[in-house]
């Protein structure tokens, strides 16, 4: 006959001295803060009026924010149009702008946007708006300036192989005329084949120098020249983004109530560590 096993399971035990000691240390930290509330209250409201005077008293700051397109012309031509940018400075190597900016201006944060090479965030902090859109013209006038020596670079290479071309258009012109002439008094049906042969190169070739002028000349003209801009309005605010009052007085709050909680209990084990050295 099979005996039935009896499984015992064993009772965990908590002393009821546990419990009550748990107990008594809760309400003797209750006991604790309620002993100190006003020194608590006190040391809270200092920090949160130290925090809330500097907050008031420290010169507010401005936030000025624009974004830039860097300055670019197009290299047109009858087949295709080719974008390039007047200085290429800033694209191969923004921190270039970044540094001059650092060294001559006030707080300023200048980033290309994530994916692009050609348009620039800045934000300017300053003490007033006023101050911030003055520095912002500076920094376009800066940008300026440098584009303005590129493009004189430029412009006088484009019209110096303008007047090749002219010069060299006007060389045909006078081969032709030539030509002219002499079929005039060609008896000769080769001769005379050869010379419209040639008057015809000629005026081909004529035609082709007038065409790269009229592309040269679409290079350098205003409309296919575009300098550093803005994009878009400038943002100003009438509030300041420095100092952040709420967010300071709030924290200060915080902190100082965390930290006076800790001091009372600081206090209270060093005075509890004194009695007990002294028996």
């Amino acid at each position: 006959m099979d005996k039935k096993q009896q499984q015992i399971i064993p009772i965990q035990y908590i002393p009821v001295t546990q419990c009550e000691e748990d107990e008594i240390d809760l309400k003797e930290l209750i006991k604790t803060i309620l002993k100190y509330k006003k020194f608590i209250v006190i040391f809270t409201l200092l920090i949160t009026f130290l925090a809330a005077l500097y907050a008031f008293l420290k010169t507010p700051v401005y936030e000025t924010k624009a974004y830039f397109q860097i300055g670019y012309f197009n290299n047109v031509n009858r087949i295709s149009i080719n974008k390039t940018y007047i200085d290429k400075t800033y694209i191969i190597d923004p921190q270039a702008l970044k540094v001059y900016i650092q060294n001559n201006f006030p707080n300023v944060n200048a980033n290309f946007i994530k994916n692009t090479k050609n348009i620039l965030n800045l934000k300017i902090e300053t003490f007033s708006n006023k101050e911030g859109l003055n520095y912002l013209n500076k920094i376009l006038s800066f940008i300026h300036k440098k584009e303005d020596k590129k493009l004189n670079v430029y412009i006088k290479n484009i019209k110096s192989k303008i007047n090749i071309l002219k010069d060299y258009s006007k060389t045909l012109q006078n081969q032709i005329k030539n030509l002219k002439q002499q079929l005039k008094t060609t008896k000769d049906p080769d001769i005379y084949k050869s010379i419209l042969d040639n008057i015809a190169k000629y005026q081909k070739e004529t035609v082709t120098t007038k065409l790269k002028i009229a592309d040269l000349e679409n290079q350098i003209s205003p409309v296919n020249i575009t300098k550093t801009h803005i994009i878009g309005k400038i943002i100003q605010h009438n509030h300041p983004v420095k100092p952040k009052k709420k967010l300071i007085i709030t924290v200060a709050f915080i902190t100082g109530f965390i930290l006076s909680i800790f001091l009372v209990f600081f206090i209270e084990f060093v005075k509890n560590f004194k009695e007990e050295s002294s028996i």
